[in-house]
């Protein structure tokens, strides 16, 4: 399997928005709408391309996409029968172009979920470049590739997630918690982590949330500010929920939520 690992771009860049930030297709709506608006002064370039490819997570417990140039048989592409129409244009400043998804899967295809990233290459205009002193001009063409997610959904689909390792401590100014993370089912685990922290009376010191999206396993290494507390024994309670905020309601698989928690030391 050939692969490449990319830090995930944000959903705007300096002049071209995105939108929506993910596309979920299926038996029932085999289409879908992607918006580019250029919020910029000058024209940019955008090309639209589909690969296959899923988020994962290092050593470090850090989350990158990787790109999977060639799936094997036990993976789950959406790529080769997802279109994009049109796949390159022209933005033109303070206008929106209406990008559309058609998906044509196979009339075998198995119930599950199918995955394919929407890759989108945008390219503003050349700006120059100055050389004081001299007559010499150059300019630089900024691009910027923003990677959005589209899941396409057969038959019945389900989820959940298993929790493996729950692990938490507090080191120096910061709570890190690490989590061994695997989803169940035939389609990914997109959720929230929720993070809680108390002291021995039951007052809360701090609570986070970090969103999720579990398609393989992975292990996660989260870290959360801490104020200076005195030494004892705190309670750090994790939840995980199928609750996004970000996403509608319809386009989140609903799964048993995870409960843990594990006192921790301070000294």
């Amino acid at each position: 399997m050939a692969g490449a690992l990319l830090v995930v771009v944000p959903i705007v860049s300096d002049a071209l928005l995105v939108a929506p930030q993910a596309l979920f297709l299926g038996d029932r709506a085999r289409t879908g709408q992607l918006y580019l608006r250029n919020t910029g002064t000058a024209p940019e370039e955008a090309a639209i391309d589909l690969q296959y490819g899923y988020p994962v997570s290092d050593s470090a417990g850090n989350v990158q996409i990787r790109l999977i140039d060639a799936p094997g048989p036990d993976e789950h592409p959406a790529t080769e029968w997802v279109r994009a129409f049109p796949r390159r244009t022209v933005v033109q400043p303070g206008s929106q172009q209406v990008v559309r998804l058609l998906a044509s899967p196979p009339a075998d295809l198995p119930d599950g979920e199918y995955w394919s990233r929407i890759v989108v290459t945008s390219r503003g205009a050349a700006m120059p470049l100055g050389v004081a002193d001299t007559a010499v001009t150059a300019s630089i063409a900024l691009q910027v590739r923003t990677i959005l997610a589209l899941m396409y959904r057969k038959g019945q689909v389900r989820t959940g997630v298993e929790l493996n390792d729950f692990r938490a401590s507090v080191q120096q100014d910061s709570l890190i918690v690490w989590l061994a993370l695997a989803r169940t089912g035939n389609a990914a685990y997109l959720g929230t982590i929720g993070v809680e922290m108390r002291e021995p009376t039951g007052r809360e010191i701090g609570s986070w949330d970090t969103q999720i999206a579990i398609y393989v396993p992975m292990q996660r290494r989260l870290a959360f500010p801490l104020p200076s507390l005195p030494a004892g024994t705190y309670t750090v309670a994790l939840s995980i929920s199928t609750r996004r905020s970000d996403l509608a309601s319809s386009d989140v698989l609903r799964a048993d939520p995870v409960q843990r928690s594990m006192a921790v030391e301070t000294h």
